[in-house]
């Protein structure tokens, strides 16, 4: 039994820079998974070099973000042609929010469950070529008993309540890690500790994950796994680090107790800093050196719209606590196609009186899988999956298309003076 796990990737804007990369964190978890079942797997991921090997799979497992849609498809296709008998799985975010639109010919099982568990169960089936059994979590492709024409049986939802204990195999890292960056950090290793995400902002699917469910990380087994891995840098990619003053507590008691000496990248929301802000210096001491937080919008009545509940007049006072800290930011920030230039000069200037060195700017995109994709479907200039990027147009403009697009990348000029960027640059 040879299994390939292949990262599917489609080229955005701002692929040439590549201020980020870093390991496919998922992969790494499935590649754990068959580890453990002896089961001989390669990952596939040609933004790492690490390319497909000459021996025939048994089994094809595709992942990709939303852009890569189409791609994933495409490439299940080139599979089955090549490899007649090979079973195709597509798992992921994206798949998991809208497994219909993968139910095609060329793909034999849609995971749309995060569980590791359920996908060790699949495997098992494909071997014992077990065809009668459904799985919770799962869709799968098999032949109709009237008919000669095949169906799609469609798995009930799979809720995690308890974090798997697996641990994601390190192997690409150790092979790789000179590679895997966050701008001018090096040697940068992922870490995902919860599942799903306690808030409900309108244009994000991570409340939609596991069926709205969030379970917290286990911080103890979090730190245990860092402690055991060799790297520079953690970047924790949960949704949210903290919700909660007490989760922060927990993580710097475990922290000091155990004498880890780390560095971590994470989310934090600008409320909880502001409410939290005697902590921000013990965060700093417990490792915390950088952290992003998605600031959206620089006023009230766009944040209220994205159901953010958050305060922009706040957002002045949290940055200066993060810079008070000496802890590095990365601010998100969100433009909207009804913009006008005003509303990108304010942007421009909130930037620059803040002194943020690293910030996105990204394009509100509803998403296909959300409420606001419903809600806006009807209203998008195209659908082509490779331009819901969060770079590109996909709601009628009200300015001229030329001259949103010259104000949305002027924005990014301001981070010409970051000394971190510059940092990065001469790095790379």
């Amino acid at each position: 039994m040879i299994v390939f796990l292949k990262k599917v990737r489609v080229k955005t804007v701002f692929s040439a820079f590549e201020p980020v990369v870093t390991e496919p964190l998922e992969l790494c978890y499935l590649k754990a998974v068959l580890n453990g079942m002896n089961i001989e797997n390669y990952v596939i991921d040609e933004l790492l070099g690490l390319t497909q090997p000459h021996v025939e799979p048994n089994i094809v497992v595709l992942t990709g973000y939303n852009v890569a849609e189409e791609e994933i498809i495409k490439q299940a296709h080139w599979y089955k042609a090549k490899y007649p008998l090979v079973k195709i799985i597509v798992g992921g975010v994206h798949i998991q929010c809208n497994p219909v639109e993968f139910h095609v010919k060329d793909i034999d099982y849609i995971c749309h469950t995060q569980s590791l568990n359920v996908f060790k169960t699949l495997i098992e089936k494909i071997i014992n070529m077990d065809e009668t059994i459904s799985i919770d979590g799962v869709d799968c492709l098999v032949d109709g008993v009237e008919s000669a024409e095949k169906y799609w049986c469609v798995g009930n939802k799979q809720i995690i309540y308890n974090t798997e204990n697996i641990l994601a195999d390190r192997s690409i890292f150790k092979q790789v890690s000179n590679r895997f960056h966050y701008l001018e950090k090096k040697n940068v290793a992922l870490i995902k500790g919860s599942v799903g995400c306690p808030f409900n902002c309108s244009y994000c699917y991570c409340k939609q994950l596991n069926s709205s469910h969030y379970v917290k990380a286990n911080y103890e087994k979090m730190i245990d796994e860092m402690a055991n891995i060799h790297a520079d840098y953690f970047w924790i990619v949960d949704d949210v680090l903290f919700s909660q003053r007490s989760d922060a507590i927990e993580f710097i008691d475990i922290i000091i107790k155990r004498k880890i000496k780390i560095k971590i990248i994470g989310y934090l929301r600008a409320d909880f800093i502001l409410r939290e802000k005697d902590l921000l210096g013990k965060l700093r001491q417990a490792g915390l050196i950088e952290v992003i937080v998605g600031f959206e919008a620089t006023n009230n009545s766009e944040l209220q719209a994205y159901e953010k509940t958050t305060n922009a007049l706040d957002y002045p006072k949290v940055i200066s606590l993060i810079k008070e800290n000496n802890i590095d930011l990365t601010a998100l920030f969100m433009v909207q196609p009804n913009y006008e230039t005003s509303d990108f000069v304010n942007l421009y200037k909130f930037i620059k009186h803040n002194r943020i060195q690293v910030f996105t700017v990204s394009i509100l995109t509803p998403i296909k899988g959300t409420e606001d994709y419903e809600l806006l479907k009807n209203n998008l200039i195209t659908r082509n999956p490779e331009k819901f990027d969060f770079l590109h147009l996909v709601l009628a403009p009200k300015l001229p298309k030329w001259l949103f697009y010259t104000l949305f990348y002027s924005i990014h000029l301001r981070m010409i003076p970051s000394k971190r960027v510059w940092k990065y640059i001469f790095k790379k």
